[in-house]
């Protein structure tokens, strides 16, 4: 099997046990943040910080199909952990219907879906924290699938940082982030001193524009001005223009 590019191929899981097949539309739960860089909680003046608005639309998002609580009580084994579905879901561990599970202990769920997703070679899917979906007492865990050879599902981890609080999981709110990287991508970086890699003119120039720019910054806060969009509008302090600028893009 070989994924086109820049897509990811949803395959549904078929069980063999004689269960109802998987026949849900996989938006209920899974969305691309593509096509929308808004947030409920932004007021206006979070979208004049680009890098925000750009976060927000990268990779897709996992969002619960119902709702559910989780209580630990902060010991290590599974059961220290207790689920409970608020919706009249329900969840069965032999279904092949997205469900939650205590299954590793130390305050961690998992959540399974039922689809296989198939990428192109060489890309592996990463799950983050969903970008600028704040979710209250929990932590999405990250992992690496390699998700052009895997044959076979893979499921979604949180855990737990309260113990004896009630943690709410509201339907169609997204938990869980999930980005499309090239493998060996993110892990091939190194961190050095530019000093041993670049010009020092270079550098010194680097630094004298970052100068100017502190400047323009500190005169617009003590004049009661506007930040300035020197960076959303693709340039530097000088005028320089980048020469690859990314804006958000448009809702469809």
């Amino acid at each position: 099997m070989i994924v086109p590019e820049k897509t990811i191929v949803c395959i549904p899981v078929i069980p063999g046990n004689g269960l109802k097949e998987f026949n849900m539309d996989f938006s209920s739960f899974l969305i691309p943040l593509n096509s929308d860089h808004k947030r409920d909680w932004f007021t206006p003046h979070f979208y004049k910080c680009l890098p925000l608005s750009i976060g927000n639309m990268q990779g897709f998002a996992f969002k619960s199909p119902f709702e559910f609580d989780v209580v630990w009580n902060g010991s290590s084994r599974p059961e220290d952990l207790q689920i409970i579905v608020n919706d009249n879901t329900v969840i069965e561990k032999d279904t092949n219907h997205v469900s939650v599970s205590s299954e590793f202990g130390h305050g961690i769920f998992t959540i399974h879906f039922p689809l296989i997703l198939k990428t192109p070679p060489g890309v592996n899917l990463m799950t983050i924290a969903p970008p600028n979906y704040p979710v209250p007492g929990i932590s999405p865990m990250t992992g690496v699938v390699e998700t052009d050879n895997l044959r076979f599902t893979f499921t979604l981890n949180f855990k737990v940082d309260l113990v004896d609080t009630v943690i709410r999981i509201t339907k169609d709110y997204p938990i869980m982030g999930i980005l499309p990287i090239p493998r060996y991508f993110c892990d091939s970086f190194t961190l050095v001193n530019a000093y041993d890699v670049l010009d020092k003119d270079i550098i010194e120039e680097e630094r004298q524009v970052v100068e100017e720019h502190n400047i323009r910054r500190i005169y617009q806060t003590k004049n009661n001005k506007d930040s300035d969009r020197i960076y959303y509008t693709g340039t530097d302090i000088r005028g320089n223009k980048f020469k690859d600028h990314q804006l958000p893009r448009k809702k469809k």
